[in-house]
């Protein structure tokens, strides 16, 4: 089937790639013949989010065990063993070890968690190859290929809608904004973003590299990585504690020399007192501190790379921001019903059924969540590891909350589904 549009595609570049312009063209869209497909392929490469370069993993071990703290201590563990205190050198080495650790493994985790983002393109997708529909790898689709969506799908790459029928899409991957959008013929479809309801015919207009979503992946790695006042105020206690250290130690071990003490041993004692300055469990106390706040930062999907990172969110005092519809939870919830006897304020906050309204509010808002119910198609449902999600449109599924927040059976199957649309107008 011919789909009468305007539409965007992308023009060659003059070096044989393909350009960032875009050319409109009037006419029929329907798709692409496979060998149009193998060429832009071979022009373009493979459908497929770059994987960002990330530093080897013994180069992360060893700047978590050499910055300028582990420095420290690293020189008061040398100081320690001239000293002839070889339990404390052991302890100061394996604190700095540990602590190296521990820091390192918890930052590789969030880097391959931020690496993940490629998981986000559907393995398999329809698309409209010489006049017919097929499946294929998502790894395969073309610029200028015609990709039919339907409920449940992700989208594979930055597309341009032609067609849509009751289309609606969560895009709060990319924007932070839980309520689903409801595109028009000529918007775009970002890759990665999720159909929820509806079903569309789209052209594919930028593939792998080229995506907003590759854009965001990237991001994770081009930032410039500024001390964070964490940082800068480590480094000032690391200079002023070997200042004090240094001087301390040198005074009070030629102050035992003139005392009369042996020289060897005024020196050890002017070693014992420099290690004995070095605050040892101050490093350590720092990093799980940070580690426990990045977790539970991690508990509330934010992902946190860098772990000083917190405290520098700890001392922002402002965030300047286009809207506050992208800090919210990205959750729905049914909060206030109004019927004939009143307002009632509901508790909750997330897309668990399980705790029933008390009986003087069901009694009220029964009916009204009853109506709303069989009018949505999204719900709620349990993941395998716990918690409650939205499956379809975040609206939906807070309405099949409250339906069984007021006890209700399990919705029905239904017969057939006719979303209003332009020209049935109800």
């Amino acid at each position: 089937m011919a789909v009468e549009a305007r539409v965007l595609v992308p023009r060659a570049a003059p070096t044989g790639g393909r350009g960032e312009d875009e050319v409109e063209v009037p006419g029929p869209v329907v798709g692409l013949t496979a060998e149009q497909a193998a060429d832009r392929l071979r022009l373009d490469g493979p459908n497929r989010v770059p994987t960002p370069e990330r530093p080897h993993p013994l180069r992360q071990l060893a700047a978590q065990m050499t910055h300028r703290f582990a420095g420290m201590l690293w020189v008061a563990a040398g100081l320690a063993i001239l000293a002839r205190m070889t339990t404390l050198a052991i302890a100061i080495v394996v604190v700095v070890l540990v602590n190296g650790v521990f820091a390192f493994w918890q930052e590789y985790r969030a880097d391959r968690a931020a690496e993940r983002l490629g998981s986000l393109v559907p393995s398999r997708v329809r698309v409209r190859r010489d006049g017919h529909p097929l499946t294929l790898d998502a790894t395969d689709v073309a610029a200028g290929d015609l990709v039919l969506l339907a409920a449940g799908d992700r989208v594979c790459a930055d597309l341009r809608l032609v067609e849509g029928h009751a289309l609606a899409v969560d895009e709060s991957l990319l924007t932070g904004e839980s309520a689903a959008v409801h595109p028009s013929v000529g918007d775009g479809l970002l890759c990665g973003t999720f159909v929820v309801e509806g079903e569309a015919e789209a052209v594919v207009e930028r593939t792998g590299a080229r995506t907003r979503l590759a854009g965001i992946a990237a991001l994770t790695t081009t930032t410039t990585r500024a001390r964070t006042p964490l940082a800068r105020e480590l480094d000032r206690v690391v200079r002023t504690v070997s200042l004090v250290a240094v001087v301390v130690g040198v005074t009070l071990g030629c102050g035992a020399a003139l005392l009369g003490l042996d020289l060897v041993d005024g020196f050890v004692f002017g070693l014992g007192v420099m290690v004995a300055l070095v605050p040892e469990g101050l490093l350590p106390t720092v990093t799980l501190s940070l580690a426990r706040a990045a977790q539970r930062m991690a508990g509330r999907h934010a992902l946190v790379r860098r772990l000083d990172a917190v405290e520098t969110l700890g001392a922002t005092t402002f965030i300047c921001t286009d809207k506050t519809g992208t800090l919210t939870l990205n959750r729905m919830t049914v909060a206030r019903v109004w019927t004939p006897q009143g307002e009632q304020v509901l508790d909750g906050s997330d897309y668990d059924p399980s705790p029933a309204l008390p009986e003087s509010q069901r009694a009220r808002v029964h009916r009204s969540a009853r109506t709303a119910a069989l009018c949505v198609q999204g719900r709620a449902v349990q993941r395998p590891t716990g918690g409650w999600v939205a499956d379809g449109d975040p609206m939906e599924a807070a309405f099949d909350v409250l339906d069984r927040r007021c006890g209700a059976p399990a919705r029905p199957l239904p017969v057939r589904r006719l979303p209003y649309t332009s020209t049935r107008r109800r």
